[in-house]
């Protein structure tokens, strides 16, 4: 007796479902690239930090006996832009001095600029001492310091940054840098702390 077979069945898809198929892969594929691409150029556009060194730094008369108020902080901080197509705007400076933790100078000292890129600004700066006098309680320290020839001051900048990518501008962000090093007993910047990188906070 003849058996019966059943062909089989083929589930084939409708060309409607096919060709939503290639749509959906075609922009799946599409946004892959534009990815990618969006990854190259924000890659190529990042923004890199400025650098900031100490080039140099002076309290006449530092060694006098009637302390250091109202002597004038005398220094020179170089800004670098390291990009090559990203130039940056920088607010207001100010500027203000530590000998520990004791703020010896403050104010504002550097109007806005704006830096090219690859480019280097000098950032000159004049502040007015207000102490430590011989009244003063870090007065014995800091005269102890001045006599022996070395005395660690701290050298803060605060500002706000803009970086500038070709037609359009970035949000602004506060800026604060950090420089640390010592003078001589007469007031001016030890050889070794010349051109000492400074520490960016950004």
């Amino acid at each position: 007796m003849p058996r019966n077979y059943r062909l089989p069945m083929y589930n084939r898809q409708s060309p409607a479902i096919r060709c939503l198929n290639f749509v959906c892969a075609s922009i799946l594929t599409l946004i892959l690239i534009a990815g990618i691409i969006l990854f190259v150029l924000w890659l190529s556009l990042r923004p890199h930090r400025p650098k900031f060194t100490l080039t140099d730094f002076s309290i006449p008369s530092l060694n006098r006996q009637s302390g250091a108020a109202n002597l004038p902080v005398k220094f020179t901080v170089n800004e670098h832009n390291p990009n090559q197509k990203i130039g940056i705007h920088f607010g207001y400076v100010y500027g203000s001095l530590y000998h520990d933790d004791d703020l010896i100078a403050s104010g504002r000292f550097a109007d806005p600029f704006f830096q090219v890129p690859k480019g280097d600004t000098p950032v000159v700066g004049v502040l007015t001492a207000s102490g430590p006098t011989p009244t003063d309680q870090a007065w014995p320290r800091f005269a102890a310091e001045v006599g022996a020839g070395s005395v660690p001051l701290r050298l803060v900048l605060n500002s706000t940054v803009l970086f500038q990518v070709r037609l359009w501008d970035t949000r602004e962000h506060h800026m604060k840098v950090d420089c640390e090093f010592k003078v001589g007993g007469d007031g001016s910047l030890m050889q070794q702390y010349k051109n000492e990188p400074c520490t960016l906070y950004l």
